[in-house]
């Protein structure tokens, strides 16, 4: 009996060592339940810190140019495509009539001044009424100010450049008599030529940080020659077809060859000084953005496995390809892809392949 109840207790033993044996879970990998996520190191190599547009060269403005008096064309020395310095002479109507009717009203004037002072003289004498002084005075002024409008008229007979002026049409011929306001000459400012290019939204900030950024144009006969552009301004309402806006920019006029309105040009936008030698590369995807707007990307600890926001700044950013100028060293690693599901902390797990 003692034999059987040891065997017993024997048993019972192995059958409870067996079922505790079968009841344990096989020890968890750590890396099961992490988010798997893309990362990628940042390198020491700078990539591409530029981005080109097509551009189109236009005048700083487009004036057409007409007399404020008729008369026949006298003088219109100018020709298509000249550049008429500012203060040039561009058209001038015969001022013969002009010139009589500036004698006429200064032999006028010059005849009410003088019954302006026999009234005068009079009316110190006591030998005319006030009233008629005061009509003589009137008559002085009048014929003084028919005077200035003669003179004025004088100067409407000649058309001089109001800047450096490339005339782009002739509009009539010499001799053609013409009525007031009707359109001479249309000429463009080229004391600067002004470059526009459509960009897309995020890079509408040129316009405040314009410090960060050197824009350079090329043109097709001097490819490899850069013409420094500043910026102008840019227009706050987005194409309707392709919602970009436009930006401005100006350049000096080249005096060794010749640029005109309405040429195209290749326009470089390039990220400036040491933040083009410290600038990295990184794909869109490992961009986020804060609640106020701000972008951040989220850098990868491999030995906690957890992931922290940090604040970039942009430079150029692409459809592909975003260049940050701020906020990244060689070596950090960073998230690429899913990072609106991340939170300062979070333990994840780097993906490799599927």
């Amino acid at each position: 009996m003692k034999t059987l109840r040891h065997l017993s207790l024997i048993l019972a033993s192995a059958s409870l060592f067996l079922l505790s044996g079968c009841g344990d879970t096989p020890p968890e990998d750590d890396d099961a339940g992490l988010r798997p996520v893309r990362v990628m190191t940042v390198g020491g190599d700078v990539g591409l810190t530029s981005r080109r547009f097509v551009g189109r060269v236009d005048a700083v403005s487009t004036v057409d140019l007409s007399f404020q008096v008729g008369g026949r064309i006298a003088e219109l020395p100018v020709q298509q495509g000249s550049v008429v310095q500012a203060g040039g002479l561009i058209a001038a109507l015969d001022p013969t009539d002009y010139r009589l009717a500036v004698r006429e009203a200064e032999v006028q004037r010059e005849q009410a001044r003088r019954d302006l002072d026999r009234q005068r003289t009079l009316l110190e004498r006591g030998t005319v009424s006030p009233a008629a002084f005061d009509q003589a005075k009137t008559q002085y002024d009048l014929a003084d100010v028919a005077l200035d409008n003669a003179r004025r008229n004088l100067s409407y007979t000649r058309i001089s450049a109001p800047f450096d002026a490339l005339v782009t049409r002739r509009l009539v011929d010499r001799h053609t008599n013409v009525q007031p306001n009707t359109t001479v000459v249309r000429v463009q400012d080229v004391t600067e030529l002004r470059v526009h290019i459509n960009v897309p939204e995020h890079l509408v900030r040129i316009s405040s940080e314009a410090s960060l950024f050197d824009v350079s144009a090329f043109f097709s006969q001097h490819p490899d020659r850069p013409f420094k552009l500043e910026y102008r301004e840019h227009e706050t309402e987005p194409d309707a077809v392709t919602q970009t806006y436009q930006v401005s920019f100006g350049m000096p006029r080249p005096e060794d060859f010749n640029v005109l309105p309405g040429m195209t040009v290749t326009v470089e936008i390039r990220t400036r000084g040491a933040h083009a030698d410290t600038s990295f590369q990184i794909p869109v995807g490992a961009l986020d953005m804060t609640a106020d707007g701000e972008f951040r990307v989220w850098i990868y600890d491999e030995e906690s496995r957890a992931v922290s926001p940090r604040a970039v700044k942009v430079g150029l950013l692409g459809l592909d390809q975003a260049t940050i100028i701020d906020g990244l060293d060689a070596g950090d690693t960073l998230v690429t892809a899913g990072t609106v599901f991340l939170r300062d902390g979070m333990r994840v797990r780097p993906f490799e392949k599927y």
